[in-house]
């Protein structure tokens, strides 16, 4: 038996619908895949379409010859955040149809969304949540009826089988790199030879707006000589240079992460790394730990400007936790990306110039302002559906973002103000020349015009 997986391409280097980042990093959750597959010794292959940029067309001419063919939706880093465009994978789907009838979709818009992305695509399945466990069965099973996790058409009806149980992260094998294009990954704030890695699954959080169901229940973690042992395969043998481990809260095992730091500063690898985590969950040894190791980048989900908002969203974090959380990472001289979300309902004129006043307080090395999402699945996207005056900007699949006090261009225009307002001010340049990476300055420069000119 044959088997490819798939991660389609995106078109450009900006999703216009959402103005989503289309970074080329490594599908995770396919390597996994990978990884038990060939396990269990069946032949697999992974068709990179986003990192090969090959298109519709093309990525069908490769599919000819495979047994059953899995397309993701959203590799692992798109889990929680989505494209809201999802007609080029509409279109790879339409596209690999036409040479096997044996197509399978996962991802998190058929997790949410399963009833209307099984019409949508007319594949034999979509599989909800953890693709691992699923893709390995149905590869094992003929019966659909048998998979656990899966939503089909049988007959005329549509049929939706028990959720599957959580994937065991110990459990997997490390991740299939060498079927992976390892060198066109890179993120341009980090560099090239780069990676992603996972520590832990799930979240612990209960912010309005996040996309979680994709993760399964609960927060589960992988034991650190298992990620050690990842880790150290992709040093030695991709040479791995750079990494973002894609943790939802990575520093809320405090006691792993600091063995996991201590191990690396003892190897001294030229390796860097970075990670996403909250204010409220780093403190000043951990970060020294940290940036010893390698750390050089945090990510910070900020989202709000004012303890109103943060406290209708849910972030379960007061401003002064934040102000105080960035002062320890400056102080251990760790660079910070924080993320701003605008256009939560009940949104004024205000709430906007708090959010891009805030982030000047705050001064993240990479502030990143997004128009909010309200993803199926969530707190706020049931909200907007029940709420009288709140209303979604379109009527697809995954909206773009929540009309009520302003229109959809509106937002658009507050976000580009935003980003202007912040990166184009001479003492937020100078900043960055000083620091004399100019390598990634460039690659900076390029996606900050990518974004702004649409």
């Amino acid at each position: 038996m044959k088997i490819l997986l798939i991660n389609p391409s995106q078109v450009g280097l900006v999703n216009k619908k959402g103005r989503i980042f289309n970074r080329i990093w490594v599908p995770l959750d396919l390597a996994n895949c990978g990884a038990i597959l060939e396990k269990e010794g069946i032949d697999v292959s992974i068709l990179d379409a986003n990192a090969e940029q090959f298109g519709p067309a093309e990525v069908a001419k490769r599919a000819t010859g495979y047994d059953k063919v899995f397309i993701t939706s959203t590799s692992l880093d798109r889990w929680q955040c989505p494209f809201l465009d999802i007609n080029p994978f509409l279109d790879t789907v339409k596209a690999v149809k036409g040479v096997t009838s044996e197509v399978y979709v996962a991802g998190s818009h058929g997790t949410v969304r399963p009833k209307e992305m099984l019409e949508a695509t007319g594949v034999r399945a979509v599989i909800r949540g953890e693709p691992e466990l699923t893709v390995l069965d149905i590869c094992n099973n003929s019966k659909l009826s048998d998979i656990n996790g899966i939503t089909y058409l049988e007959g005329e009806e549509i049929q939706n089988n028990p959720d599957q149980k959580p994937v065991n992260l110990n459990d997997l094998p490390v991740p299939s790199f060498h079927l992976l294009p390892m060198e066109k990954y890179s993120y341009e704030v980090m560099g090239d030879h780069f990676c992603l890695f996972e520590m832990t699954r799930g979240c612990a959080s209960k912010c309005i707006f996040c996309l979680l169901k994709p993760y399964g229940r609960g927060v589960r973690k992988k034991d650190l000589d298992k990620l050690i042992l990842e880790v150290e395969y992709a040093i030695n043998n991709f040479d791995v240079r750079n990494a973002y481990f894609m943790d939802l809260e990575f520093t809320v095992l405090r006691k792993q992460v600091m063995e996991f730091c201590n191990h690396l500063i003892r190897k001294n690898y030229n390796f860097q790394w970075c990670c996403q985590t909250r204010f409220d969950l780093v403190d000043d040894e951990l970060l020294y730990h940290m940036k010893r190791a390698g750390c050089r980048l945090i990510h910070f989900g900020v989202e709000a400007g004012s303890e109103r908002m943060l406290k209708y969203i849910n972030k379960g974090i007061t401003m002064e936790a934040i102000r105080s959380g960035m002062k320890k990472v400056k102080k251990a001289g760790i660079e910070t990306a924080c993320f701003f979300m605008m256009g939560f309902p009940g949104s004024s004129n205000q709430d906007m110039e708090d959010i891009l006043e805030f982030a000047k307080e705050l001064g993240p090395d990479y502030p990143l302002f997004h128009m909010v999402a309200p993803y199926p699945g969530t707190r706020l996207h049931k909200e907007v559906m029940e709420q009288p005056g709140l209303n979604f900007s379109d009527d697809t699949l995954f909206p773009e973002a929540i009309v009520e006090n302003f229109s959809l261009d509106e937002l658009k225009r507050m976000t580009r103000k935003a980003y202007l307002s912040y990166y184009l001010r001479p003492s937020y340049i100078f900043s960055r020349l000083a620091k004399g990476q100019f390598n990634i300055l460039k690659n900076q420069c390029k996606l900050f015009w990518s974004f702004v000119r649409g």
